[in-house]
């Protein structure tokens, strides 16, 4: 009876960072939709290597036709000219649907008992980076590679694990942020440690320092061309359409975008939800110890807290109970079809559809 054998999950990215030279996975696999943290790993690959000082080739597949041989053989089959290699798959999911799939063709079958035979006896100059852009790992993936692989799968970052996981970005990078520049990274940018570095990185780029206050944030963060979901949220929220709107008009045909939105919009529902529980409990008002115990908020700043406050009080005044149910639903719904593979025009068309009826729950709530 054969073994079940799982994978080696890192419990985050920088746990990657901390593995370098010869701890370095030689096969790894990053798990989730967002592309940026999977570039981020794909570079500290070229770091390492380079540092290594031993020439070697770089191979990016795709799920094409043909591709899935190309694989086996430049995994399995020595090459004399570039023995050190470092192997890319993009699009994961989509290149090994096929292989896995419980009623594979014969072909596909074949495939998968060779590349079962072979996977624990790869060449040690190759190394092999997947990104398998789906929310789970299947167990088809972990049998076809006999958990011979490292994987890192994203966490969701709720109130509480945002702190923590910022300073441990700012520690990474060696910066600092000045604490109202600190509130305002957090308000704005997608509570993800992919955003995090992004906007770190960005900073560090653009302005080549180590400390940054809330004039650099706003000057190279935020005065973009970019769409925000930050801000795409709070104009929904507060029903300023026409804004809302507009913002969107930066939409570039990207659901890392719409998916931001949806897990930003998540966040502000839960808050609201959670703000009208504190509000009904204690005769209609938010004392800060209470909003610190159940909203998350003991390491904010006081002036960030009474902002906090004093906007989730204006928000909550456009939600009751029914719109809320409403909007909880409309984010499933929402979040289904964007991560069925919802893309380019149509994915478009049906978002502006989704927040008009979003607009008119909302206006529905506000004239009663």
């Amino acid at each position: 009876m054969e073994t079940k054998k799982n994978g080696n999950e890192l419990i985050s990215l920088f746990q990657l960072f901390k593995n370098g030279g010869k701890n370095l996975p030689q096969i790894f696999t990053f798990v989730g939709e967002d592309s940026y943290e999977f570039e981020i790993a794909v570079d500290f690959y070229k770091e390492q290597l380079n540092q290594q000082g031993e020439p070697f080739e770089i191979l990016v597949i795709v799920p094409e036709g043909g591709e899935q041989s190309k694989l086996f053989a430049e995994l399995f089959t020595p090459d004399m000219f570039f023995p050190k290699k470092l192997i890319i798959v993009k699009h994961g999911a989509s290149f090994f649907k096929s292989i896995i799939d419980p009623k594979a063709t014969n072909e596909n079958r074949d495939y998968q008992v060779g590349f079962k035979k072979n996977i624990t006896s790869v060449s040690e100059k190759i190394n092999l980076l997947v990104h398998y852009d789906a929310k789970d790992l299947p167990a088809g993936y972990t049998s076809l590679f006999q958990g011979n692989f490292s994987y890192y799968k994203p966490k969701v970052l709720y109130q509480s694990d945002i702190s923590r996981a910022l300073k441990e970005v700012l520690d990474q990078e060696h910066v600092q942020l000045e604490q109202d520049a600190w509130d305002e990274f957090v308000h704005r940018t997608p509570a993800n440690v992919g955003a995090y570095l992004k906007g770190i990185r960005k900073l560090k780029q653009y302005l080549n320092k180590s400390k940054f206050g809330l004039e650099d944030i706003n000057s190279i963060l935020f005065n973009q061309n970019e769409l925000n979901p930050s801000t795409l949220v709070d104009c929904l929220v507060q029903i300023r359409k026409a804004e809302f709107f507009k913002e969107f008009t930066k939409y570039a045909d990207d659901n890392g975008d719409v998916l931001s939105f949806l897990t930003r919009l998540l966040y502000k529902l839960d808050e609201i939800r959670k703000f009208r529980i504190i509000r009904a409990k204690h005769n209609g008002e938010v004392p800060i110890p209470v909003m610190d115990e159940i909203l998350k908020t003991g390491n904010f700043s006081d002036g960030r807290k009474n902002f906090m406050r004093k906007q989730l009080a204006s928000d909550s005044k456009h939600f009751n109970e029914k719109s809320l149910n409403e909007f909880y639903e409309l984010l499933i719904e929402m979040n289904i079809k964007y991560k069925s593979g919802l893309r380019d025009e149509e994915g478009r068309i049906y978002f502006i559809q989704k927040m008009m009826d979003a607009f008119r729950i909302l206006h529905g709530t506000s004239s009663n």
